[in-house]
């Protein structure tokens, strides 16, 4: 089975990993070439993609598609271009020459609701966020909650200039949302996904949200269409998702939470219940949940939000979230072993906190699980980030048609969650060397180094070996390398 990709951005998460993911099962994921791709500021060449699509067509059984890099050009350049809403609204023209030309190719895409960062920080922003960034951000939250939550007018406005030139930006954002409804009614699109990048319970872009699921509502419910928060992880979902649809399958998920009553917290950057960002997670993939363990074809054990909803090395609430929970998880960890020793294909969801493992959880798998057993794992992001692609990476397992690939992205997985966001990450945000083009080979020199080091004290891991250590987009988030055992 061919499946086409046209990703959100190029970081590894949005391209290798469901490259990675579709080696598991035995598909061939296409993308198109790095050049016609986004390249962190610089944005797609929109028509060259769109050629590219309407050349390749033929040759796919089915297509995943990022209205972010079609329409804008990747997802920085959805939140710092100039294009008028008109010129983006046109390239939305080539779905539908797309469609008529193939019929019968299913389309799986998906948008964003453009997230409001609270960082002062313009990295990944306009140029004035640096100046107005928290200011926006807590304004957005406040007018939200005044108008429709009944609470205080918002205390401070930022600056006029700014507030306007956002707020342009994401009417140009919810006039394309409002497009890509018209191609679903039109069945251009087999599934239609409009998620919201880093959400909140009130905020300008829960109420936009809030505002489409409305108008489609009006039109008629339309089950193609599903809405809830994440971004980088709903590629690698609708591959899952488009492979199990052309086998006509539908797998069932068993969910088993560490701590049951904490499946109510709501984790950073989401908008409901971790139980809810679960449900939803798998009606993307193209699964159902079960309420019995013998009906289920894949148990995903979640390890709940901690109280805290920071980061895990945050020296604030380190130590009392381990003693709240360490007792818990020990019984968890006990629980995902004896499945595993019975055969069970059993996914670890580690959404304690974000951005990183809980280092609870993986002292005690250490203790009672051999790591690479499992299914799948994630920990790396946001709840929904992480959810989506370990259900993807079981899913994928289920069909496994090349053991080896689906050994390397396990390990990659605890290699990148565990031993870089936990534990070499924190190290490089703490050191006084600044990452810039100049310094970038002393960094990623570090990082190789201490990224091995780390890998060294996991006995499951030793034996594997990472080379050619990058740090995309130029900044220490994530981290992407090569990887042999």
């Amino acid at each position: 089975m061919k499946i086409g990709l046209i990703p959100l951005d190029e970081r590894p998460v949005n391209t290798r990993f469901p490259r990675m993911i579709g080696a598991i099962a035995g598909l061939d994921v296409t993308l198109p070439p790095s050049e016609l791709l986004s390249h962190f500021r610089k944005p797609a060449d929109c028509a060259a993609l769109g050629d590219w699509l309407l050349q390749n067509a033929p040759e796919m059984d089915a297509l995943v598609l990022s209205l972010e890099m079609l329409v804008y050009g990747g997802l920085v350049p959805s939140r710092i271009t100039d294009d008028s809403p008109l010129e983006t609204l046109r390239r939305l023209d080539i779905l539908r020459e797309l469609k008529r030309r193939q019929t019968d190719l299913p389309i799986y895409a998906f948008g964003l609701v453009t997230r409001i960062s609270k960082n002062r920080a313009s990295v990944e922003e306009p140029s004035y966020w640096h100046e107005s960034g928290p200011e926006l951000y807590a304004y957005s939250q406040q007018y939200d909650a005044q108008h429709f939550g009944g609470q205080s007018a918002p205390e401070h406005s930022p600056e006029a200039a700014h507030l306007q030139d956002m707020l342009r930006r994401r009417a140009r954002n919810h006039l394309v949302n409002l497009a890509t409804l018209d191609l679903l009614a039109d069945d251009i699109f087999d599934l239609l996904v409009i998620s919201s990048d880093d959400t909140s319970e009130y905020s300008f872009g829960t109420r936009e949200k809030a505002w489409l699921r409305e108008w489609a509502r009006r039109r008629g419910d339309d089950p193609r269409l599903l809405m809830y928060p994440g971004a980088d992880e709903v590629g690698s979902a609708l591959l899952a998702r488009a492979m199990l649809a052309a086998l006509d399958e539908k797998p069932r998920f068993f969910v088993h939470p560490a701590i049951p009553a904490d499946a109510e917290r709501i984790a950073p950057f989401e908008d409901g219940p971790v139980r809810l960002t679960l449900q939803r997670q798998i009606r993307a993939v193209g699964g159902e949940q079960v309420e019995h363990i013998d009906q289920a074809d894949l148990l995903v054990a979640l390890n709940t939000p901690a109280p805290s909803g920071s980061d895990f090395f945050d020296p604030a609430h380190a130590k009392s979230d381990r003693a709240y929970r360490a007792e818990a998880i020990e019984a968890f960890a006990a629980q995902i072993a004896d499945w595993t020793a019975a055969g069970k294909r059993v996914i670890v969801c580690d959404v304690a906190y974000p951005n990183g493992s809980d280092p609870v959880l993986i002292e005690a798998l250490q203790r009672h699980v051999p790591l690479l057993s499992l299914a799948a794992y994630g920990a790396w992001n946001t709840a929904g980030n992480t959810i989506g692609v370990a259900l993807a990476q079981g899913i994928a397992n289920l069909r496994r048609a090349d053991a080896t690939a689906a050994q390397q992205f396990l390990a990659r997985r605890f290699i990148e969650d565990h031993c870089f966001m936990h534990c070499v990450r924190p190290q490089l945000d703490a050191s006084a060397t600044l990452y810039s083009a100049e310094t970038e080979r002393e960094m990623t020199a570090l990082t190789a180094r201490d990224l091995q080091a780390e890998i060294e004290q996991m006995p499951d891991l030793r034996g594997w070996r990472v080379s050619n250590v990058r740090l995309p987009w130029r900044r220490r988030f994530e981290v992407d390398f090569d990887l042999e055992c």
